[in-house]
């Protein structure tokens, strides 16, 4: 089979290896040159429990990969235990992609079997989603010689974070779905990197939709003579944490599934919402603090015990904490 992968992010590169080492397939790779100083897509260079296991499946070594283990997280003050690491995403991706015919042109969908919509936010192949949910967030790599902290500050449906790479280098970046909570959040991470050297800063987005309101995730392109089948993967189904944004393990999961069931669409639809069923919970959540209605602890609860698969040890009224925190009300115009 002639397999198209659209996108070259960390779901689209895993997925190639997997296909790499599992078939005989022609697979080319289409992706557009990045802007940032990285050469890749922005955001995301932390990772939850898991990432270690998915790795090794492809035959790589998780400790290449991994810049810091982090323990622990200060968010708003108050210091919750986690299992958490951060990685270098753009040697990650590389390394992935060694050996890929990688193409930076229109992706003529005509020449191939199949296509695989790898495309983040812009889920350029599969049809427009209704209640998207998509955040802005900006991000940037910094150098300090004096500590910044391992933090957390939260807003309107979206936060700040600092968290250390290698070498005295910071991950600092923000998001939000809120445009007055984006700018207040933007003066936090000011102040954070005050006495530090910005090596890089970019912008991008985050889909906070989940896979349940992120179908279909299997479709056909009407091309002369017939069509072709577009099988999607990581955030392009929406593939990501509503509340915690995570996306890195749960992108490369999504590619283990189409590589289980091929050959089943219904079967691949199937695995991806009963494997991320905990995040139509999260969006649910994340819905009704968007509709200005306080978070109670049923809401709590299903913070708590998402965490935990996410490595974040969490109390209940902690967790209440952290979602009374997402649902600061600043300015309720809202930015898609």
């Amino acid at each position: 089979m002639k397999i198209a992968i659209a996108g070259a992010g960390i779901a689209g590169a895993y997925l190639y290896r997997l296909l790499q080492n599992e078939s005989r397939d022609e697979i080319q790779i289409y992706d557009h040159q990045h802007t940032t100083k990285c050469g890749i897509s922005p955001c995301a260079w932390g990772a939850t429990a898991g990432f270690n296991e998915l790795l090794k499946q492809v035959d790589m070594e998780p400790e290449n990969y991994i810049l810091q283990h982090l323990d622990h997280v200060i968010i708003d003050g108050t210091e919750i235990k986690v299992d958490i690491v951060t990685f270098n995403k753009p040697r990650l991706i590389s390394d992935l992609l060694k050996g890929a015919a990688v193409y930076y042109t229109t992706l003529n969908t005509t020449k191939y079997d199949r296509v695989i919509d790898a495309t983040g936010t812009s889920r350029a192949y599969l049809p427009p989603i209704e209640n998207d949910l998509v955040l802005l967030c900006a991000q940037s790599r910094v150098r300090s010689d004096k500590p910044l902290g391992n933090r957390v500050s939260l807003g309107y449906i979206g936060y700040a974070w600092c968290f250390p790479l290698s070498d005295n280098a910071y991950h600092v970046g923000y998001g939000s779905i809120n445009e007055s909570s984006f700018h207040a959040l933007s003066e936090i991470c000011k102040i954070w990197k005050r006495d530090s050297h910005t090596v890089c800063a970019c912008e991008g987005k985050i889909r906070i939709t989940c896979p349940h309101h992120s179908t279909p995730f299997v479709d056909n392109i009407t091309i002369q003579g017939g069509s072709v089948p577009v099988w999607g993967i990581g955030e392009a189904i929406g593939c990501v944490g509503s509340l915690a944004g995570d996306g890195i393990v749960p992108g490369m999961k999504s590619a283990q599934l189409l590589v289980q069931h091929r050959d089943d669409p219904e079967k691949y639809t199937h695995s991806i919402l009963h494997e991320f069923k905990w995040m139509k919970n999260e969006r649910r959540v994340v819905d009704k603090i968007h509709r200005g209605e306080k978070p109670g602890f049923g809401d709590a609860w299903v913070f708590k015990n998402n965490a935990r698969r996410a490595g974040m040890k969490i109390g209940l009224k902690q967790a209440l904490s952290v979602l009374k925190g997402l649902g600061k009300s600043m300015n309720k115009k809202t930015t898609y």
